[in-house]
């Protein structure tokens, strides 16, 4: 008895100090790269962008391919630091949730302060990890608009343009499809202000793993089209119905 009790002591132990170890080792980003030095594979899409009604609350959106998890996000203390560095960067937990048909997930960060932000996931134990992320809530505000011209002259091929942010720091569009039932349609990435749907002549990449459906005249549908920064800002969010 006494036996068998000095080994549930030790074997609790050693699970305690074992979680640790991981928390420790994904606590700091260079260090968890590290772990994985020989797994890192392909970027994460991600950027970010504040709420329309609340500055304060930045949005952090990522791509999350078919069979990834752990998705974590790490961030500096403030942008006064070199980006590629990544001992920089500093594990957050934060709430996410999924958006434009859960095709896209985001995190949700409170706090006013700017700072440089990364998202990392795994699949099959592999790391992948996004670009440096500018958050610019204070310095740089995403712009809420509807200001999207849809041409319906081609039947189910509707054409949309749209305008440059303000800040005219944008050098890559999004555009996201979802139908009335909130059900992901299409996601694509062009450098112009213009897509027709689905036309990829334009189009520098997509997140479709299959080609989209052709539309269906009988239902509503929404565009989102988010501008892009080099740094992955997001400067203007437009939201247009047809």
């Amino acid at each position: 008895m006494r036996n068998s009790l000095f080994i549930l002591i030790l074997t609790v132990l050693f699970s305690s100090c074992s979680d640790e170890d991981k928390t420790l080792s994904n606590a700091i980003l260079s260090e968890y790269l590290e772990i994985h030095s020989n797994k890192i594979q392909d970027e994460v899409i991600a950027c970010a962008g504040n709420d329309e009604l609340n500055t304060n609350t930045v949005y952090v959106y990522y791509y999350p391919i078919t069979g990834s998890s752990e998705f974590q996000y790490y961030e500096t203390e403030d942008v006064n630091v070199d980006p590629n560095d990544f001992a920089n960067y500093k594990l957050k937990s934060l709430p996410s949730n999924g958006v434009l048909g859960n095709k896209l997930s985001r995190f949700v960060r409170n706090e006013n302060h700017e700072a440089w932000g990364i998202v990392t996931y795994l699949t099959d134990g592999r790391v992948h990890k996004s670009n440096p992320i500018r958050l610019k809530q204070k310095t740089i505000p995403t712009e809420y608009n509807t200001d999207i011209t849809i041409d319906n002259s081609m039947m189910l091929s509707p054409k949309f343009t749209w305008n440059e942010s303000s800040s005219m720091e944008d050098v890559i569009y999004f555009q996201a499809l979802v139908d009335e039932n909130q059900n992901f349609i299409s996601g694509t990435y062009t450098s112009e202000l213009c897509f027709r749907y689905y036309d990829t002549n334009n189009v520098v990449l997509t997140i479709n793993e299959t080609t989209p459906n052709a539309l269906d005249s009988s239902l509503n549908y929404t565009m989102t089209i988010l501008g892009v920064s080099e740094d992955n800002w997001v400067n203007v969010f437009s939201v247009k119905e047809f």
